[in-house]
């Protein structure tokens, strides 16, 4: 890569063939400098993420990289909204009426609404479902006409988006695609696309190829569900209506059910996560992948989940012996965030599954998960100006942090174990005490040959499983004197 100064002496050469702007650019004539110098700062950024690109091919770090990268494979900052069971008692002498999506607060402040009617009688107590999240609609009239046009939508402050509703003044309902391929000329298309900042666009298409054209003066009406995200549900107890109509809504009350968890809330897939993604190649959500669905499941639910793990038969008898029953079937295992929904978690996924390919009605296995813990011994010497028990207090904190449970590189399948020279690159960089020359560590790792992992096995560092042999280096600092 190019240096600052290097791109700055290049311009000034060319600068040359005309005298009065490099006399003028010399003299710090702002007219002239700002510009030119600006120029040399975007291709110094420019030529430092061309160097990244190169020696990123497979394993993104940056954050630049990783958010570029899912744009182009279409992972949208969408969140899930968290649904709860609601227990609505009335203490008055009237009944009361409560609307579809009418809205009401929880004791943090978050609005919530209800996903029922709910016709309460007095000194009855019933149950309905509520989610977190609102509901908002946006209208948009576009200036000019011209194909592929482009509309930016904008957010509530602390909010994400949970999913969008299009429809013009001709009621027209438009429908959203992932991408232009395979969409008719004339169908009435939208694709969401995301930039590396996460802000959200909505592409129309062009009535010549492919989609409508978005006509000057057409007004649409965006209805945009969001919601905060994850939220601690553990803490949820009284909640109150956000506007009361009436005096017989006074005598409403209105509280979480104890256990009534439906699903749990999650935030928009964060850069360590999106950076897992990244190292799967692009990927088309398509069938023909003879069953891969790995990708597929893990960019909409991994932020809901400890562990998914995806196979197809073929995998299955590598690892549990040949049947005819595991013909044309899909195996998966899943942990959840949050135990209330592990099974409504594993219905949503086996949905997906069929929504892709419904060759696999029917043909969904859910395994039981298994958790097993990964042994690693580190055996090493340090300089003895380091406290012992505080280096090793250091590198179990820092293995569980990265390898333990609730870790992304302990949330997938690992067939042949965590990788062994990102631990020890982790180790040096991480630790001090094994940065200078003297110091050295050796690690012995499972031995994954006489007991493979499985499919089904939740792979992950425990405290106990991280056995540590750490002594002071010997002959260093001693005197090799002796007195007679």
């Amino acid at each position: 890569m190019r240096t600052l100064t290097e791109i700055e002496q290049t311009a000034l050469i060319a600068l040359q063939e005309y005298p009065e702007q490099h006399a003028r650019y010399l003299a710090g004539d702002p007219t002239i400098a700002a510009p030119l110098q600006a120029i040399q700062h975007v291709l110094y950024e420019f030529g430092r993420d061309l160097d990244i690109t190169e020696i990123e091919p497979f394993l993104k770090t940056r954050e630049a990289t990783i958010l570029a990268d899912a744009s182009n494979k279409g992972i949208l900052p969408l969140a899930t909204a968290a649904r709860h069971v609601i227990e609505v008692i009335n203490q008055g002498n009237s009944s009361v009426s409560l609307a579809n999506n009418r809205q009401f607060q929880d004791g943090q402040g978050r609005t919530w609404r209800f996903l029922q009617t709910a016709n309460v009688e007095p000194g009855q107590t019933i149950e309905i479902e509520a989610e977190q999240s609102t509901i908002r609609t946006v209208t948009y009239t576009p200036a000019v006409t011209e194909p592929f046009h482009l509309y930016k939508l904008n957010l509530s402050d602390d909010e994400s988006l949970v999913s969008l509703s299009v429809t013009d003044q001709n009621d027209v309902i438009y429908s959203f695609v992932n991408r232009w391929m395979n969409t008719k000329s004339g169908d009435a298309a939208i694709v969401l696309k995301t930039d590396s900042r996460r802000y959200i666009f909505m592409e129309f298409g062009d009535s010549d190829r492919f989609g409508t054209t978005l006509t000057a003066n057409n007004t649409l009406n965006i209805q945009v569900i969001e919601t905060t995200g994850r939220i601690d549900l553990s803490a949820l107890k009284e909640a109150s209506l956000l506007e009361v109509r009436n005096t017989a809504e006074q005598r409403i009350i209105i509280r979480f059910k104890t256990g009534g968890v439906i699903k749990s809330g999650a935030d928009p897939l964060s850069t360590e996560q999106m950076r897992l993604l990244s190292s799967y190649p692009t990927y088309d959500e398509n069938a023909v992948f003879l069953g891969n669905f790995d990708f597929l499941i893990r960019k909409i639910f991994m932020n809901r989940a400890d562990f998914i793990s995806t196979w197809n038969e073929v995998v299955q008898e590598e690892n549990y012996g040949g049947s005819y029953a595991n013909i044309g079937k899909m195996f998966i295992c899943v942990h959840a965030l949050a135990s209330a929904e592990q099974s409504s978690l594993e219905t949503e996924i086996e949905q997906l599954i069929l929504r892709v390919d419904n060759l696999y009605k029917n043909n969904v296995v859910k395994r039981t998960l298994q958790e097993r813990a990964y042994q690693l011994t580190i055996k090493g010497g340090i300089s003895a100006v380091h406290d012992i028990d505080s280096v090793k207090e250091q590198i179990k904190t820092l293995l569980l942090k990265n390898y333990g449970k609730g870790s992304i590189a302990a949330s997938y399948y690992l067939p042949n174990g965590f990788n062994n020279q990102e631990i020890t690159e982790l180790l040096k960089k991480e630790i001090s005490a094994f940065q200078d020359r003297t110091s050295d560590c050796k690690i012995q790792y499972e031995d994954l040959e006489q007991n493979p992992v499985k499919p089904h096995q939740w792979l992950f560092m425990t405290a106990d499983s991280i056995v540590l042999d750490i002594k002071p280096i010997k002959g260093l600092g001693e005197s090799r004197w002796s007195v007679l």
